[in-house]
């Protein structure tokens, strides 16, 4: 397992990704279709984030991770983080040594406060997130709806 900073070269990868995940779960907002970034839209992204990782197990992009500033002055203290795992390797460590990584790096540039937004049912990710010591601040109630109802968003963070 190798955890690395994204290039402009993994944009087409990532996009296939992140669609192959949007498959997996009922409860992601979108649906694949829905999912329209080009190429050059995920460039443009990778490079203009703060940070943005990837994670290749054996050549292969298996997760990838954002940690996306705050843009204005009064909120470049903040960041907001979002994390893509195959479902296949949920579980596996990816999601430990990805956040160990954006923190420490969060803290060396300055980032006081790391929001993230995480369904209620994803309970693989509020046991990391919790392990982390993120906590919820809110709760979007039936965020989303599908053919199995409504899901449920919750909205949590950590001060640095």
């Amino acid at each position: 397992m190798k955890i690395r900073i994204a290039k402009k070269e993994d944009a087409e990868e990532i996009i296939h990704l992140v669609k192959k995940v949007i498959k997996e779960v009922d409860y992601f907002p979108l649906e694949a279709e829905d999912f329209d970034f080009t190429v050059e839209a995920e460039i443009e992204f990778i490079e203009n984030t703060e940070l943005f990782l990837v994670c290749e197990i054996n050549g292969d992009l298996v997760g990838s991770s954002t940690l996306i500033r705050g843009k204005y002055k009064k909120t470049a203290h903040t960041a907001l983080f979002g994390i893509t795992i195959l479902n296949e390797y949920t579980n596996s460590g990816i999601g430990t040594q990805i956040l160990n990584y954006m923190i420490k790096h969060a803290k060396k540039n300055g980032i006081e406060r790391i929001e993230l937004e995480v369904f209620e049912k994803n309970i693989s990710a509020l046991k990391l997130y919790r392990k982390f010591g993120f906590e919820v601040d809110g709760k979007k109630e039936n965020y989303i709806k599908t053919n199995k109802g409504y899901h449920n968003l919750l909205i949590m963070s950590k001060s640095l």
